[in-house]
C-alpha cells in the first residue's frame, strides 16, 4: 500500500537533477533494445496510435516521472500518457525487473493504481498535484500539456511562458494527419486557398 500523502521537502542535491547520478542513468537509459524485432517505441506507437516523435517525447516524460518517483518520499503520480508508457514498460517484465529497476534505478518501482472510491480518488489527486509541483521545481519548466493534464489548482505554480523551456507539441496521429491532408486536397480541388 502506498503511504499517505505528505508534503515533500527536498535537499539541494535532489533539486539539482543535472548533477544527479540517478538522473544521468535514467536519462541515458535506452528503452528500445537493439536485438528485438519490434522495439518498445514501435510497440507503443502501434498500441496507442501515436507517432514515433510523440512516443519518444512521451518516453522522455516517463523518465522524468520515474526520477520524481525515486527522489520523493511519496513517489509520484503519472499523467495518462506517462501511465501508458509505464504500463507497456511493465509488460516487458524481464527488462523492467531485471535491468531497469536494479541497474538504472537501483531500487524497485511498483505501480499503485487507483482502487476506486472517493477517498482513493482524492488521495491520487493530491499526489498528482504534488507531482506537478515537484516537476516544476526540479525540471524548472512547466509540464508539457500534451503529456500532462494541468488542473486549475496547479496554475498558481506554473512558470511564466517566457521561462517555460518546453514548447507545446500537438499529438499527431495518422488519422488526424489524413484528415488534414484530405481537407487540403478538397480545398485545392475546389479552388480554395489551402492556407486559409
Amino acid at each position: 500500500m502506498k503511504p499517505e500523502f505528505i508534503p515533500i521537502l527536498l535537499n539541494n542535491t535532489q533539486l539539482d537533477y543535472l548533477q544527479s547520478p540517478l538522473w544521468k542513468r535514467i536519462s541515458d537509459y535506452q528503452i528500445d533494445q537493439a536485438e528485438v524485432v519490434i522495439p518498445f517505441t514501435r510497440k507503443l506507437a502501434q498500441t496507442e496510435g501515436w507517432t514515433r516523435r510523440f512516443c519518444l517525447m512521451a518516453i522522455e516524460e516517463y523518465k522524468k516521472f520515474v526520477y520524481l518517483c525515486c527522489i520523493s518520499k511519496n513517489g509520484a503520480s503519472p499523467s495518462i500518457a506517462v501511465d501508458k508508457v509505464w504500463h507497456l514498460h511493465l509488460l516487458y517484465t524481464t527488462e523492467y525487473w531485471k535491468e531497469f529497476c536494479p541497474k538504472i534505478l537501483e531500487r524497485e518501482l511498483h505501480h499503485f493504481p487507483n482502487v476506486g472510491g472517493i477517498n482513493d480518488y482524492n488521495k491520487h489527486q493530491d499526489w498528482y498535484l504534488e507531482t506537478l509541483k515537484l516537476y516544476i521545481n526540479i525540471f524548472r519548466q512547466n509540464p508539457p500539456e500534451p503529456f500532462w493534464r494541468i488542473p486549475k489548482e496547479i496554475e498558481l505554480f506554473l512558470l511564466p511562458e517566457s521561462e517555460n523551456k518546453v514548447k507545446t507539441i500537438k499529438q499527431f496521429t495518422w488519422k488526424k494527419t489524413f484528415e488534414d491532408l484530405h481537407s487540403k486536397v478538397f480545398r485545392y480541388i475546389h479552388g480554395k486557398s489551402v492556407y486559409q
